[in-house]
């Protein structure tokens, strides 16, 4: 008897843990998932002209036909300038809020919700000022 269990907890043991793990699989590179995204899909970093900063944009699917979309800011960590973004938008929508990227505070992201664009419509803008 004691070796029917010793049997049946090895064999359940190597079916789980044989098992795959789930792997969603696309028809091609540019299919999306139907479903809301967890994460967000981030782009490579861009060089400000000025070489201060940098940025990235992002965007993530809330389903429903609801996006997010992220502009990040990085100041470079031999800047000891203080930066103010300001007048930022994405295609037709302002954000009225600027932010400051400065020594302490080197991180900003700002983020749109709307339901007019998908992932890959729409170009952000803005002004970069240096302040005192």
């Amino acid at each position: 008897m004691n070796y029917f269990a010793l049997f049946l907890f090895a064999f359940t043991t190597v079916s789980v843990t044989a098992m795959p793990p789930t792997v969603r699989h696309y028809k091609s590179s540019r299919e999306a998932f139907n479903g809301p995204d967890r994460t967000i899909t981030w782009r490579p970093w861009h060089q400000s002209p000025d070489g201060h900063f940098r940025f990235r944009t992002g965007d993530r699917y809330l389903g429903g036909q609801v996006w997010e979309h992220y502009l990040g800011f990085e100041l470079q960590q031999t800047s000891i300038k203080a930066i103010k973004l300001s007048m930022i938008r994405l295609a037709n929508e302002d954000i009225r809020e600027g932010v400051v990227i400065r020594p302490g505070l080197r991180y900003a992201i700002v983020k749109v919700t709307n339901d007019t664009m998908t992932a890959h419509k729409g170009t952000w803008s803005w002004t970069a000022q240096q302040i005192q």
